[in-house]
């Protein structure tokens, strides 16, 4: 699962995401992104997304309309994996007994 440089930021009761384009922060420029290329697995800006498909012409981009196929944030991929009964822990395995994600320490403790 690939994870994105985002910035949260709240305004009144809304969240607002906004992705950063990858190849701009490399040059210390947070510039907001616009589409983001699964191939490459990397968010662009307008002027870097025209730069790339001209080197990636065979390459499809997904732009602001699409973003159901943009990576997840960190933040949000991180809390998702996280183990909610052993702090630090990431899920990576799966109990067939109960249908559940645990984490090595569920496993040990909680499922044969």
């Amino acid at each position: 699962m690939a994870a994105a440089l985002v910035n949260l930021q709240t305004n009144n009761s809304d969240t607002i995401v906004l992705y950063f384009c990858s190849r701009c922060k490399n040059t210390n420029t947070e510039t907001e992104a616009k589409a983001y290329c699964k191939k490459c697995d990397l968010c662009f800006c307008d002027e870097c997304t025209n730069l790339h498909s001209q080197f990636f012409q065979n390459h499809s981009t997904y732009g602001t309309e699409e973003m159901e196929m943009w990576p997840v944030a960190m933040a949000t991929q991180e809390f998702l994996e996280s183990c909610e009964g052993h702090k630090g822990k990431k899920l990576t395995l799966f109990c067939e007994d109960h249908s559940q994600l645990c984490c090595d320490t569920c496993i040990l403790l909680s499922h044969r």
